[in-house]
């Protein structure tokens, strides 16, 4: 009987961690980029670069946040389904292995990435839940 709680209560953890993690971050766009929400596969292939442009054929550009920020630790976990270390393993591979494709820009703060967000066409990066959003950047839904 315990086992079987014991299973139950780890159950629900593993499921309920990604979507407590997804509270922690809002995703951006600049306004050229279509659309009020994203697949989580489809942001993902965005930030690992397999894909590199959007439906309408723009450039997709990604930004990250520091690998040390919160907000970061819990896009990764959230969309990317990796810790941000294995994110930032995955491009040292990518790299190494030749690939000619560059990762994400890096940010500090949500701010750097609200202005790259709203001057650069065709970006996407996320932001802390509590950052103020001025109109030249738009928040999307990230649904499964």
């Amino acid at each position: 009987m315990r086992l079987r709680v014991g299973l139950c209560v780890a159950f629900v953890l593993a499921f309920a961690a990604p979507l407590a993690a997804a509270a922690d971050f809002v995703v951006i766009v600049h306004p050229s980029v279509a659309g009020a929400q994203m697949r989580r596969s489809d942001l993902a292939a965005v930030f690992l670069r397999q894909a590199t442009r959007w439906g309408g054929g723009k450039p997709a550009v990604p930004v990250d946040q520091s690998g040390t920020s919160a907000v970061r630790r819990s896009f990764s976990d959230s969309v990317l389904g990796m810790p941000a270390a294995a994110a930032v393993q995955y491009w040292q591979k990518q790299m190494f292995a030749g690939n000619p494709l560059r990762p994400p820009a890096v940010k500090g703060s949500d701010a750097e990435v609200i202005a790259f967000v709203s001057q650069t066409e065709g970006a996407v990066g996320y932001v802390s839940k509590a950052a103020a959003l001025p109109p030249e950047v738009r928040a999307v839904a990230v649904v499964d």
